[in-house]
């Protein structure tokens, strides 16, 4: 038996129009520069950025950097290269995303940073801006085949060290990590996959930000990659929340398994995730560059994973090429009386459950 179809819900989609014939003003005073790709990204003034404090900065940050997409609506700007499914797909997969609480919103290395100070009393408006965008770098650099959980797990101890046997109030900061032993160091981070060699790189990293980088983390994805276990993924991702520089996506597992499974880039030529976000960068609206990696992240985290997909309560799950068509002939009738809480091993998709009902209740009405 076929599975139980739900009505289509409608999503509002604005697509913007670019004249061709005349340039757009620029806006903020922000100079344009291009890409490899030729695409026009956006220059920043990093002096006023790190005279900002805290309040300031995170607001400045968030403006371009924005993770609640709750009630945003999707500004896709017309593109004749965007893959037909993409706007379908993307707009309900954007829906869901935020009727559900994943690993990447709080214990993202975006977020985790500000989630373990304040488990150690410093709030985010307490903060030091050049902490935060070190905490960002050493959390995306312990986060190699690691998950967030666990990430999170190896920065708490570290925060823990820092403060109490090193001394630094302010957690790890870049004194602490030049006076940390590296094995000490590697003690800490003991629960990351291959720790012993991330506490190397680490250690390495912290004298060139020290020597090269004034103190403070790189400005550029050429500066971000040029430090041992950074690559590109982890940079452009570094420098958006950092610096509000979106000159690239930033393409990890999930969102390079999930744009090859709905054919947005070429599976065979795209091997790693490095090729994808080439590919993905000729046609994604600038505007998805930040957006596309959290949003997709979460929604693989919890409903799409690459083993035990929940198909039945996907809202694509009719034009999604990758559905598990066994597991929704197994069930009859969509489940969504299980506990979505107890039922997932990460996340709550609680809130997707009780829109899956009204959806279904409001089906049955009429």
């Amino acid at each position: 038996m076929g599975s139980l179809k739900r009505p289509r819900v409608k999503i509002e989609v604005e697509i913007e129009t670019v004249s061709k014939y005349f340039k757009q003003e620029q806006k903020d005073g922000l100079v344009k520069r291009e890409n490899e790709h030729g695409l026009g990204i956006q220059d920043v003034d990093i002096d006023s950025i790190k005279r900002m404090g805290a309040r300031e900065y995170f607001k400045y940050i968030n403006r371009f950097t924005k993770d609640d997409i709750s009630g945003e609506k999707l500004k896709i700007e017309d593109n004749p290269n965007i893959p037909a499914n993409f706007i379908p797909i993307y707009s309900q997969v954007r829906l869901m995303r935020s009727l559900i609480k994943t690993p990447v919103d709080s214990v993202g290395c975006a977020m985790l940073p500000i989630t373990i100070n304040s488990t150690f009393g410093i709030e985010q408006e307490k903060m030091k801006p050049k902490n935060y965008r070190l905490q960002l770098l050493i959390s995306l650099m312990l986060s190699s085949q690691t998950k967030d959980e666990t990430n999170a797990k190896a920065m708490h101890n570290l925060m823990e060290y820092c403060i109490e046997e090193l001394g630094d109030p302010e957690g790890i900061t870049l004194d602490a990590l030049l006076k940390c032993d590296e094995k000490n160091l590697d003690n800490e981070i003991h629960s990351v996959g291959f720790h012993t060699r991330k506490a190397s790189y680490i250690k390495k990293a912290a004298v060139m930000l020290r020597d090269q980088f004034d103190g403070d983390v790189p400005t550029t994805i050429e500066g971000f990659i040029s430090l041992p276990g950074v690559g590109p993924k982890m940079g452009y991702l570094a420098l958006q929340k950092s610096w509000a520089k979106i000159d690239g996506i930033g393409v990890d597992v999930h969102v390079d398994r999930l744009a090859k499974m709905w054919g947005w880039v070429d599976s065979k030529l795209c091997k790693t995730p490095e090729h994808t976000r080439k590919q993905l960068e000729t046609w994604l609206p600038k505007s998805l560059w930040y957006e596309i990696n959290p949003v997709l992240v979460g929604f693989g985290q919890v409903l799409c994973m690459p083993r035990g997909k929940k198909c039945n309560l996907c809202l694509v799950k009719d034009i999604c090429p990758g559905v598990d068509k066994k597991l929704l002939k197994r069930i009859k009738e969509t489940q969504l009386d299980d506990d979505p809480v107890k039922d997932s091993i990460r996340g709550d998709y609680s809130e997707l459950v009780s829109f899956l009902k009204e959806q279904k209740k409001q089906s049955k009405e009429e």
